[in-house]
This record gives C-alpha cells, sequence and structure tokens, in this order.
C-alpha cells in the first residue's frame, strides 16, 4: 500500500535502482566545482539524463545526502524548494523523517551551509515515515531525519523546478 498524504506521496515508478544506488555510492565522495558539496549534474550521467527527460520538471542537479550513524537532520523547512522526489539509497530502514505543525507563528533562521531555514518556533508531531521506496516530500512543512541506528543513511534528493508545489508535483508523477 503506497502512503500518500499532506506529507509524503510515495510514488510507483520504473528505476533502475541497482544502477541508481551503485552510481549515488560512487558518486558520494566527489565534488562538483562551483556547486555545493551535495548537488551533482544529472547530465554527467546518461541514465540520469533519461529520467529527467522523462521528468522534465526535475531539476539538473540532485543531491546525495549522506547521514552518517547515529545522526540527524535538525527541525527545518528546504529553502527555494517546496517538493523533492526522494531515492532511498542505503540504510534508510529504521530511520525515520518527522513532520510537524508548529505552534504559533513560523520562526526561521537560514543556515547557508545546509540551503535551508531550520524552524525555531513550538512544534507538534504530526507524521513519522520511512524512506523505503521512491517518493515526493513535502519540503515546506517543517521535518528532520533520525538516523539511530550504528550504520550510514544515504539517499539522493532531486528538486523539482523552483516554484513547482508539493501538490503540482503529484499530479505530474501520476
Amino acid at each position: 500500500m503506497l502512503i500518500q498524504n499532506e506529507f509524503v506521496y510515495e510514488l510507483d515508478i520504473d528505476l533502475d535502482m541497482e544502477y541508481i544506488t551503485k552510481l549515488v555510492l560512487k558518486k558520494q565522495d566527489e565534488t562538483v566545482q562551483g556547486k555545493a558539496g551535495h548537488h551533482r549534474m544529472v547530465f554527467d550521467d546518461p541514465y540520469m539524463t533519461s529520467i529527467y527527460q522523462k521528468y522534465p520538471l526535475l531539476s539538473p542537479v540532485y543531491n546525495i545526502y549522506p547521514l552518517p550513524a547515529n545522526m540527524g537532520l535538525p527541525l527545518h523547512i528546504d529553502t527555494d524548494r517546496s517538493c523533492a522526489f526522494n531515492i532511498p539509497i542505503q540504510g534508510t530502514e529504521g530511520t525515520d523523517t518527522i513532520f510537524y505543525e508548529t505552534v504559533g507563528p513560523l520562526v526561521t533562521v537560514y543556515d547557508t551551509k545546509r540551503i535551508y531555514d531550520l524552524v525555531k518556533s513550538p512544534i507538534i508531531e504530526k507524521f513519522r515515515h520511512t524512506l523505503i521506496r521512491p517518493l515526493l516530500i513535502n519540503n515546506s512543512k517543517p521535518h528532520k531525519v533520525t538516523n539511530n541506528k550504528d550504520t550510514m543513511r544515504i539517499t539522493l534528493s532531486w528538486s523539482l523546478t523552483k516554484g513547482i508545489t508539493f501538490e503540482q508535483a503529484i499530479e505530474y508523477f501520476k
């Protein structure tokens, strides 16, 4: 059963997961000159280019996010993207992306290194999800990631064209 709600929309999509996993593991320690450390270029790989051509709302840049053992990402909202196409690569089982609702006005502080807005408002947990299949994630909702395991968690996160909402992305991928 696919999970589809206001936070995540799991996709029934045909991807060569073995190829993508090998590519990400190979490229995770590389960098692209002039780009943030987690950015990789779609057009550097023919298979990634073919996915981009099938879904041209995707960005020409994708992100590789290794999350070390027993680490997490703090509560944040992604800056400059309201939705992303996330793909599990390794070690996502037993980890959570936790979504929240703020109590009162949203208060954020921009983190220039990570390119997201840290949420400083009081919050209430609304939904927990483990990334086990490709999905669309609503990055405009406050969320954090936990990895309470002794192994690395690696994901590929592919932004959509700036201005595309989570709801628009769902319609596009249907």
